[in-house]
């Protein structure tokens, strides 16, 4: 009887949380944002600074080579290892 009880009040609770996060995300209308003085002055009035592209090619080679090297360390061993008679 306890346990039915603490599942019945955990499952409402979460029912309640569930729609109490959901309903107000469809109350809003778009106008009413569009509207709004604090939203105007968020805007960014300066235009972003453009990405400079840092990349060089060839710039994962290092990766490369730990990536086979650390291949190795582990296949190695399991290709020597002598196998028990």
């Amino acid at each position: 009887m306890k346990t039915t009880f603490t599942i019945i009040v955990n499952v409402l609770l979460f029912t309640i949380l569930i729609f109490g996060m959901a309903i107000p995300s469809f109350s809003h209308t778009v106008s009413a944002a569009q509207g709004s003085k604090v939203a105007a002055l968020t805007l960014q009035t300066t235009p972003a600074p453009q990405a400079q592209d840092a990349s060089v090619i060839g710039s994962t080679d290092g990766i490369l080579i730990m990536g086979i090297v650390i291949v190795l360390i582990v296949t190695l061993p399991l290709l020597f290892r002598k196998k028990p008679k």
